[in-house]
Formats: structure tokens, sequence, C-alpha cells
């Protein structure tokens, strides 16, 4: 593995090992309450991701004796992770993010359902989103300067709920207003 060859995934975890010396488990954690608003790799990718990073001398890994839990590695990244790391976010080649979105492609191809259902679908994905916004609502912005573009990063979210809540409410009053059923194949 080449320092400018990490995978987004591997930055990403290197990216958190970089905060601090974590667990597998901590990771997945710390995945669920920052990065996995937008990038949200399987605890399974994190536990195969971490031996390749130790292999290849971007992550050192130690055991940790637990009294009450079973014992557990514990990761921290090396200086030639933080170079791998580096490169991989001064690269300015940023790969375009895989658009798959089965909510998306059911919309789509909405002609073959029902019109209840399509609106049921939108329904959803604005319930799913309203959530979404609620939770980011409750997070706190770094103010310390410790992470500095946190709040950007939380701002984007912010705006992409609000805008796809505010999508959703046209698309259903839209498909509502209409008196013409939709037209079947």
């Amino acid at each position: 593995m080449r320092a400018s060859s990490i995978s987004n995934t591997e930055a990403a975890i290197l990216g958190l090992l970089r905060l601090g010396e974590r667990s597998g488990y901590d990771l997945s954690k710390m995945v669920r309450g920052s990065v996995g608003y937008f990038w949200s790799p399987a605890q399974s990718q994190i536990y195969s991701i971490l031996p390749r990073l130790v292999e290849a001398g971007f992550a050192v890994r130690r055991g940790v004796r637990q009294a009450r839990r079973p014992d557990k590695h514990v990761y921290r990244i090396t200086k030639r992770g933080e170079a791998a790391l580096d490169a991989w976010l001064n690269d300015p080649e940023t790969e375009r993010a895989a658009a798959k979105n089965p909510f998306l492609l059911k919309l789509f191809l909405g002609e073959f359902m029902s019109r209840e259902a399509v609106v049921a679908h939108i329904k959803r994905a604005r319930a799913e989103a309203a959530a979404e916004l609620a939770e980011l609502e409750q997070i706190q912005p770094d103010t310390t300067g410790a992470h500095p573009y946190d709040g950007l990063v939380l701002e984007w979210g912010l705006v992409r709920a609000r805008a796809f809540i505010r999508w959703a409410n046209g698309a259903v009053r839209e498909i509502e207003a209409k008196a013409q059923p939709l037209k079947r194949h």
C-alpha cells in the first residue's frame, strides 16, 4: 500500500486515529456520531481495514487488558500513516461519490407504482431527513478551534436535510394536486 493509494475509507479511519488512539469498536462508535452522516463504512469494513493499516505501517496496534471485559486492541496512527493521510488530503482530485440512491431510482420508476405508493416513499424519505435534521440540530459545533471545519460540515448537513424536506413537501403537493392518474405501461 503506497501513501498515495489509500482508499477514502482508509483515509477516514486514519483521520479518526489522528484524533487519538482507538479500538475498532471505538472507531465504529465515533463514525456513527461524526463522519457517519456522510461517510458510513460498515463495522466489518473498519475491522478488516485496521490490520491492513498496521501491515502497511500506517498504524500500530497494542493489546489492552480489561478487568471486566474481554481484552481489546487499540490502534494509533504512525508518522507514515500521517504522511499517507496528508497526501490523500492534499490531493486535489476527489473521486465523485457513487450515485446509488434507491429512493431516487424508485421515484424515477414511479410511473409503475400507484400514486399513493410514490407519495408514501417521498413521505418516508422526508421523515428520515427530518429525523437526521433533528439529530444535526442537537450537535454543538466546536468553538475551541480544535476542529475548525466541523461547523462547515455540520452546516452542509443542515442545509442538505432542509433542502430535501422542502423538495419533498413540494413534490407531495405536486403529486397530490394532479387530477389525472399516473400512466401505466
